[in-house]
Protein backbone atom coordinates (compact mmCIF):
# COMPACT_ATOMS: atom_id res chain seq x y z
CA UNK A 1 0.00 0.00 0.00
CA UNK A 2 1.35 3.41 -1.00
CA UNK A 3 1.81 5.76 1.99
CA UNK A 4 -0.14 9.02 1.64
CA UNK A 5 1.12 12.42 2.74
CA UNK A 6 -0.69 13.57 5.92
CA UNK A 7 -1.61 16.87 4.24
CA UNK A 8 -4.15 15.04 2.04
CA UNK A 9 -7.76 15.47 3.19
CA UNK A 10 -8.80 12.30 5.10
CA UNK A 11 -11.74 11.47 2.81
CA UNK A 12 -9.41 11.46 -0.21
CA UNK A 13 -6.85 9.03 1.24
CA UNK A 14 -8.63 5.79 0.35
CA UNK A 15 -9.44 6.60 -3.31
CA UNK A 16 -5.97 8.09 -3.82
CA UNK A 17 -4.31 4.99 -2.35
CA UNK A 18 -6.35 2.74 -4.62
CA UNK A 19 -5.38 4.78 -7.67
CA UNK A 20 -1.68 4.89 -6.81
CA UNK A 21 -1.58 1.16 -6.17
CA UNK A 22 -3.34 0.45 -9.46
CA UNK A 23 -0.98 2.66 -11.48
CA UNK A 24 2.28 1.98 -9.66
CA UNK A 25 3.74 0.05 -12.59
CA UNK A 26 2.86 2.66 -15.23
CA UNK A 27 5.85 4.19 -17.04
CA UNK A 28 6.70 7.89 -16.71
CA UNK A 29 4.95 10.17 -19.21
CA UNK A 30 7.22 10.93 -22.16
CA UNK A 31 7.22 11.00 -25.92
CA UNK A 32 7.93 7.26 -25.94
CA UNK A 33 5.05 6.42 -23.59
CA UNK A 34 2.48 8.94 -24.83
CA UNK A 35 0.76 6.29 -26.95
CA UNK A 36 0.25 4.14 -23.86
CA UNK A 37 -1.35 7.00 -21.96
CA UNK A 38 -3.55 8.08 -24.87
CA UNK A 39 -4.80 4.53 -25.28
CA UNK A 40 -5.55 4.25 -21.56
CA UNK A 41 -7.26 7.63 -21.63
CA UNK A 42 -9.62 6.49 -24.40
CA UNK A 43 -10.83 3.73 -22.13
CA UNK A 44 -11.71 6.26 -19.41
CA UNK A 45 -15.06 7.22 -20.92
CA UNK A 46 -18.09 7.28 -18.67
CA UNK A 47 -21.55 6.31 -19.97
CA UNK A 48 -23.60 9.08 -21.53
CA UNK A 49 -27.35 9.63 -21.39
CA UNK A 50 -29.74 10.05 -24.28
CA UNK A 51 -30.71 13.40 -22.77
CA UNK A 52 -29.58 16.04 -23.19
CA UNK A 53 -28.62 15.30 -26.77
CA UNK A 54 -25.01 15.45 -27.99
CA UNK A 55 -24.46 16.49 -31.60
CA UNK A 56 -21.09 16.78 -33.41
CA UNK A 57 -20.34 19.61 -35.84
CA UNK A 58 -17.23 20.00 -37.96
CA UNK A 59 -15.94 23.54 -38.45
CA UNK A 60 -13.92 23.83 -41.65
CA UNK A 61 -10.31 24.89 -41.81
CA UNK A 62 -9.72 28.50 -42.82
CA UNK A 63 -6.71 30.51 -43.92
CA UNK A 64 -6.37 31.68 -40.30
CA UNK A 65 -6.90 28.49 -38.31
CA UNK A 66 -7.12 24.69 -38.47
CA UNK A 67 -10.55 23.12 -38.59
CA UNK A 68 -12.04 21.67 -35.42
CA UNK A 69 -14.85 19.38 -34.32
CA UNK A 70 -17.18 20.55 -31.56
CA UNK A 71 -19.74 18.52 -29.65
CA UNK A 72 -22.87 20.50 -28.80
CA UNK A 73 -24.88 19.42 -25.76
CA UNK A 74 -28.43 20.53 -24.94
CA UNK A 75 -29.04 22.74 -27.98
CA UNK A 76 -32.61 23.65 -28.90
CA UNK A 77 -34.05 26.20 -31.29
CA UNK A 78 -36.18 29.11 -30.15
CA UNK A 79 -34.47 29.44 -26.76
CA UNK A 80 -31.99 31.95 -25.37
CA UNK A 81 -29.82 29.84 -23.10
CA UNK A 82 -26.36 30.71 -21.84
CA UNK A 83 -23.53 28.62 -23.30
CA UNK A 84 -20.15 27.32 -22.20
CA UNK A 85 -17.27 26.47 -24.48
CA UNK A 86 -15.69 23.48 -22.73
CA UNK A 87 -12.03 22.44 -22.96
CA UNK A 88 -11.04 19.04 -21.57
CA UNK A 89 -7.92 18.23 -19.59
CA UNK A 90 -4.96 16.02 -20.45
CA UNK A 91 -1.73 17.97 -20.03
CA UNK A 92 -2.02 19.36 -23.60
CA UNK A 93 -1.02 15.93 -24.93
CA UNK A 94 -3.99 13.60 -24.32
CA UNK A 95 -7.65 13.49 -23.38
CA UNK A 96 -10.79 14.02 -25.42
CA UNK A 97 -14.25 15.54 -25.26
CA UNK A 98 -15.67 12.04 -24.73
CA UNK A 99 -13.95 11.82 -21.34
CA UNK A 100 -16.20 14.60 -20.09
CA UNK A 101 -19.50 13.98 -21.86
CA UNK A 102 -21.48 12.74 -18.86
CA UNK A 103 -20.16 15.55 -16.66
CA UNK A 104 -21.00 18.14 -19.32
CA UNK A 105 -24.48 16.70 -19.78
CA UNK A 106 -25.11 17.11 -16.06
CA UNK A 107 -23.70 20.63 -16.10
CA UNK A 108 -25.96 21.54 -19.05
CA UNK A 109 -28.94 20.39 -16.97
CA UNK A 110 -27.76 22.10 -13.78
CA UNK A 111 -27.30 25.43 -15.54
CA UNK A 112 -29.97 25.02 -18.24
CA UNK A 113 -27.27 25.93 -20.71
CA UNK A 114 -25.73 24.72 -23.96
CA UNK A 115 -22.26 23.19 -23.75
CA UNK A 116 -19.98 23.34 -26.78
CA UNK A 117 -17.13 20.92 -26.13
CA UNK A 118 -14.08 21.70 -28.28
CA UNK A 119 -12.10 18.76 -29.67
CA UNK A 120 -8.90 20.78 -29.88
CA UNK A 121 -5.63 19.51 -31.34
CA UNK A 122 -3.21 17.72 -29.05
CA UNK A 123 0.50 18.34 -28.69
CA UNK A 124 3.03 17.65 -30.01
CA UNK A 125 1.08 17.23 -33.27
CA UNK A 126 -0.41 20.73 -32.80
CA UNK A 127 1.40 23.46 -30.91
CA UNK A 128 -0.40 25.69 -28.44
CA UNK A 129 -0.15 28.77 -30.67
CA UNK A 130 -2.25 26.97 -33.28
CA UNK A 131 -4.71 25.63 -30.71
CA UNK A 132 -5.64 29.14 -29.56
CA UNK A 133 -6.60 30.00 -33.15
CA UNK A 134 -8.58 26.77 -33.36
CA UNK A 135 -10.34 27.63 -30.10
CA UNK A 136 -11.13 31.10 -31.41
CA UNK A 137 -12.70 29.51 -34.48
CA UNK A 138 -14.98 27.54 -32.14
CA UNK A 139 -15.91 30.72 -30.26
CA UNK A 140 -16.69 32.54 -33.50
CA UNK A 141 -18.78 29.61 -34.75
CA UNK A 142 -20.75 29.48 -31.49
CA UNK A 143 -21.59 33.17 -31.81
CA UNK A 144 -22.49 32.80 -35.47
CA UNK A 145 -24.68 29.74 -34.86
CA UNK A 146 -26.24 31.05 -31.66
CA UNK A 147 -29.74 31.42 -33.08
CA UNK A 148 -29.93 27.86 -34.48
CA UNK A 149 -28.46 26.42 -31.26
CA UNK A 150 -30.75 28.40 -28.95
CA UNK A 151 -27.91 30.40 -27.39
CA UNK A 152 -27.98 33.90 -25.97
CA UNK A 153 -24.73 35.20 -27.44
CA UNK A 154 -24.37 37.81 -24.72
CA UNK A 155 -23.92 34.93 -22.24
CA UNK A 156 -21.21 32.73 -23.73
CA UNK A 157 -18.58 31.67 -21.22
CA UNK A 158 -15.48 29.48 -21.22
CA UNK A 159 -14.86 26.42 -19.05
CA UNK A 160 -11.62 24.48 -18.87
CA UNK A 161 -10.14 21.77 -16.69
CA UNK A 162 -6.38 21.50 -16.16
CA UNK A 163 -4.77 21.87 -19.61
CA UNK A 164 -8.23 22.83 -20.85
CA UNK A 165 -8.15 25.63 -18.29
CA UNK A 166 -4.96 26.84 -19.93
CA UNK A 167 -6.64 26.78 -23.34
CA UNK A 168 -9.69 28.61 -21.96
CA UNK A 169 -7.50 31.28 -20.36
CA UNK A 170 -5.56 31.76 -23.59
CA UNK A 171 -8.79 32.01 -25.57
CA UNK A 172 -10.13 34.66 -23.19
CA UNK A 173 -6.92 36.65 -23.68
CA UNK A 174 -6.97 36.22 -27.46
CA UNK A 175 -10.66 37.13 -27.69
CA UNK A 176 -10.07 40.27 -25.63
CA UNK A 177 -7.19 41.14 -27.96
CA UNK A 178 -9.28 40.62 -31.11
CA UNK A 179 -12.38 42.29 -29.61
CA UNK A 180 -14.77 40.66 -32.08
CA UNK A 181 -16.72 38.10 -30.03
CA UNK A 182 -17.81 38.65 -26.46
CA UNK A 183 -16.88 36.28 -23.64
CA UNK A 184 -19.10 36.59 -20.57
CA UNK A 185 -16.89 34.68 -18.12
CA UNK A 186 -14.16 32.10 -17.72
CA UNK A 187 -14.26 29.19 -15.27
CA UNK A 188 -10.76 27.79 -14.85
CA UNK A 189 -10.64 24.54 -12.89
CA UNK A 190 -7.08 23.86 -11.65
CA UNK A 191 -5.83 25.42 -14.89
CA UNK A 192 -2.39 24.80 -16.44
CA UNK A 193 -1.17 28.37 -16.84
CA UNK A 194 2.60 28.69 -16.44
CA UNK A 195 5.34 26.79 -18.29
CA UNK A 196 7.85 27.73 -15.60
CA UNK A 197 6.15 25.59 -12.94
CA UNK A 198 8.24 22.47 -12.53
CA UNK A 199 10.98 23.82 -14.80
CA UNK A 200 12.36 26.99 -13.23
CA UNK A 201 9.81 27.44 -10.44
CA UNK A 202 9.19 24.61 -8.00
CA UNK A 203 6.22 24.81 -5.62
CA UNK A 204 6.75 23.79 -2.03
CA UNK A 205 6.34 20.07 -1.34
CA UNK A 206 3.87 18.26 -1.25
CA UNK A 207 2.30 20.40 -3.98
CA UNK A 208 2.51 18.38 -7.17
CA UNK A 209 3.14 15.05 -5.48
CA UNK A 210 -0.07 13.47 -6.79
CA UNK A 211 -1.68 13.00 -10.22
CA UNK A 212 0.28 15.73 -12.04
CA UNK A 213 3.94 16.22 -11.21
CA UNK A 214 6.67 18.68 -12.11
CA UNK A 215 8.18 16.12 -14.50
CA UNK A 216 4.87 15.59 -16.28
CA UNK A 217 4.36 19.34 -16.47
CA UNK A 218 7.75 19.80 -18.09
CA UNK A 219 6.84 17.25 -20.75
CA UNK A 220 3.38 18.73 -21.38
CA UNK A 221 4.73 22.23 -21.89
CA UNK A 222 7.67 20.99 -23.96
CA UNK A 223 5.25 19.21 -26.29
CA UNK A 224 2.89 22.20 -26.45
CA UNK A 225 5.53 24.85 -27.08
CA UNK A 226 8.05 22.87 -29.11
CA UNK A 227 10.95 23.95 -26.94
CA UNK A 228 12.25 23.70 -23.39
CA UNK A 229 9.74 25.32 -20.99
CA UNK A 230 10.73 28.21 -18.76
CA UNK A 231 12.73 30.16 -21.37
CA UNK A 232 13.00 33.92 -20.94
CA UNK A 233 11.46 34.62 -24.34
CA UNK A 234 8.18 33.07 -25.52
CA UNK A 235 5.74 33.69 -28.35
CA UNK A 236 2.55 35.71 -27.71
CA UNK A 237 -0.59 33.80 -26.72
CA UNK A 238 1.22 30.62 -25.69
CA UNK A 239 1.48 30.87 -21.88
CA UNK A 240 -1.47 32.46 -20.07
CA UNK A 241 0.47 33.42 -16.94
CA UNK A 242 3.11 35.24 -19.01
CA UNK A 243 0.81 37.02 -21.45
CA UNK A 244 0.20 40.72 -20.66
CA UNK A 245 -3.27 40.92 -19.13
CA UNK A 246 -6.07 43.20 -20.27
CA UNK A 247 -8.60 44.87 -18.00
CA UNK A 248 -11.25 43.77 -20.53
CA UNK A 249 -10.87 40.10 -19.58
CA UNK A 250 -14.13 38.58 -18.31
CA UNK A 251 -15.31 37.75 -14.81
CA UNK A 252 -13.40 34.70 -13.61
CA UNK A 253 -13.89 31.65 -11.42
CA UNK A 254 -10.74 29.74 -10.42
CA UNK A 255 -10.79 26.56 -8.35
CA UNK A 256 -7.76 24.58 -7.19
CA UNK A 257 -6.61 22.37 -4.34
CA UNK A 258 -3.78 23.54 -2.12
CA UNK A 259 -1.77 20.36 -2.89
CA UNK A 260 -2.07 20.85 -6.66
CA UNK A 261 1.11 21.56 -8.62
CA UNK A 262 -0.79 24.49 -10.16
CA UNK A 263 -1.90 25.97 -6.83
CA UNK A 264 0.56 28.88 -6.66
CA UNK A 265 0.33 29.83 -10.34
CA UNK A 266 -3.49 29.74 -10.10
CA UNK A 267 -3.54 32.07 -7.09
CA UNK A 268 -1.02 34.39 -8.74
CA UNK A 269 -3.25 34.58 -11.81
CA UNK A 270 -6.35 35.24 -9.73
CA UNK A 271 -4.62 38.07 -7.87
CA UNK A 272 -3.28 39.57 -11.12
CA UNK A 273 -6.80 39.67 -12.56
CA UNK A 274 -8.17 41.19 -9.36
CA UNK A 275 -5.50 43.89 -9.49
CA UNK A 276 -6.95 44.94 -12.86
CA UNK A 277 -10.42 45.24 -11.35
CA UNK A 278 -11.73 42.02 -12.90
CA UNK A 279 -14.28 40.20 -10.69
CA UNK A 280 -12.71 36.95 -9.48
CA UNK A 281 -14.14 34.14 -7.36
CA UNK A 282 -11.38 31.91 -5.98
CA UNK A 283 -12.06 28.47 -4.49
CA UNK A 284 -8.89 27.29 -2.72
CA UNK A 285 -9.51 23.77 -1.38
CA UNK A 286 -7.44 22.52 1.59
CA UNK A 287 -6.05 19.00 1.38
CA UNK A 288 -6.96 18.54 -2.28
CA UNK A 289 -4.62 17.45 -5.07
CA UNK A 290 -4.94 17.78 -8.84
CA UNK A 291 -8.24 16.50 -10.30
CA UNK A 292 -9.23 15.03 -6.93
CA UNK A 293 -12.94 15.28 -7.70
CA UNK A 294 -12.49 13.00 -10.70
CA UNK A 295 -10.98 10.13 -8.72
CA UNK A 296 -13.12 10.63 -5.62
CA UNK A 297 -16.45 11.90 -7.00
CA UNK A 298 -18.54 10.41 -4.19
CA UNK A 299 -16.76 12.32 -1.43
CA UNK A 300 -18.38 15.35 0.18
CA UNK A 301 -15.29 17.39 -0.70
CA UNK A 302 -15.72 16.61 -4.41
CA UNK A 303 -19.45 17.28 -4.32
CA UNK A 304 -18.93 20.65 -2.62
CA UNK A 305 -16.24 21.47 -5.17
CA UNK A 306 -18.54 20.72 -8.10
CA UNK A 307 -21.48 22.54 -6.55
CA UNK A 308 -19.35 25.62 -5.91
CA UNK A 309 -18.52 25.76 -9.62
CA UNK A 310 -22.20 25.42 -10.56
CA UNK A 311 -23.19 28.13 -8.11
CA UNK A 312 -20.52 30.50 -9.39
CA UNK A 313 -21.49 29.97 -13.02
CA UNK A 314 -25.18 30.48 -12.20
CA UNK A 315 -24.33 33.80 -10.63
CA UNK A 316 -22.11 34.97 -13.50
CA UNK A 317 -24.16 33.68 -16.43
Amino acid sequence: MTPIDPAVAPELVEPLTALLDATASNPPLSGKTLGFYRKRNKLNVSPVSDFPAIQPYDIAQSTEAPGVRVWVINASENTKKPALLHFHGGGFVMGSCQNGFSRMQQLALDLDCVVVSVDYGLAPEMRIGEVVKQSYTALAWTHQQSKSLGIDNTRIGLLGFSAGGGHAALLAQYAAHRNEYAVKCQALIYPMLDDRTGSTIFPEFPKGKYLWTAEQNQYGWQAAMGHTPGKDSIKPFTVPARQPLSASLPATYIAVGDLDLFHDENLDYAYALQALGIPVILNDVPGAFHAFESIAPETELAQRFNQAMVNALKGIL
